[in-house]
């Protein structure tokens, strides 16, 4: 497997996490999930991916 597709099977990985976290079962399941998704943003930055640190602050284009 080459690196591109390892980054593009995280960024498949967060957004299933983020998909699973818009309505969370629990506080824990919620943290959880949330600690998961660092884990992957910070598994793409160890392949040398640049992502955004908080995409919800991103200006429109």
């Amino acid at each position: 497997m080459t690196r591109g597709e390892i980054a593009e099977r995280i960024r498949a990985l967060r957004r299933e996490i983020g998909a699973l976290n818009q309505d969370p079962f629990s506080p824990a399941v919620e943290r959880s999930l949330f600690l998961a998704d660092m884990y992957m943003h910070m598994a793409l930055g160890h392949l040398g991916e640049v992502e955004e640190v908080t995409p919800e602050l991103k200006e429109e284009s």
